[in-house]
C-alpha cells in the first residue's frame, strides 16, 4: 500500500471524466452522470477498505482489543 493506491484512483478518475466527456458530447447527459455515479462509488469503495485497515492497524498498534 503505497503510492500505487494514489494512481489507481487518479486513473479512474480520468478513465470516469472521459467517458462522461464522450457521453455528454453524444447527448447521453443522464449515463454520463450514472457513469459519474459509478467512478465515485469504486472510488469510495477503495478508500473505506483503506480506512479500515488504517483501524485495524492502530487497533494492533496502541493494542486496543
Amino acid at each position: 500500500m503505497g503510492i500505487d493506491v494514489v494512481f489507481r484512483i487518479a486513473g479512474i478518475g480520468i478513465l470516469i471524466a472521459v467517458a462522461c466527456q464522450l457521453l455528454k458530447q453524444t447527448g447521453r447527459d443522464d449515463i454520463a452522470m450514472l457513469t459519474a455515479l459509478a467512478g465515485l462509488i469504486i472510488v469510495i469503495t477503495m478508500v473505506i477498505g483503506l480506512i479500515s485497515t488504517l483501524f485495524t492497524n492502530l487497533r494492533s498498534v496502541f493494542q486496543l482489543y
